[in-house]
């Protein structure tokens, strides 16, 4: 990407405050999500780690629509609302299923 934008010859890129508050800010919360997510890991539990995978790209897309501007349509609710229901799903079934082995 860099070599074709070096190439192209023309000065797309214009950087100003908040672009560079903007893009320190994005990488210090990429830093912090991929600390919490090796805490999270080592000691933390499974079950919460699972969770909030499912839950964290609808919150960045909440977060980069707000910053962008751009309404996130009824559909895009009601796929989060379907990820949502569907990952509860599987936990309840994984629940179920851990407690009957452990009853035998």
């Amino acid at each position: 990407m860099w070599l074709e934008y070096v190439l192209a010859g023309q000065d797309t890129i214009h950087w100003s405050t908040a672009s560079a508050l903007y893009a320190l800010a994005a990488g210090a919360v990429v830093g912090l999500g991929y600390a919490a997510w090796n805490i999270g890991i080592s000691q933390g539990s499974m079950a919460i780690l699972a969770g909030a995978s499912y839950f964290i790209p609808i919150f960045s897309s909440l977060i980069s629509a707000l910053l962008l501007h751009a309404p996130l349509g009824w559909a895009f609710w009601q796929g989060a609302a379907m990820v949502y229901a569907g990952s509860v799903v599987c936990w309840l079934a994984t629940k179920r299923s851990s407690e009957s082995k452990n009853k035998h």
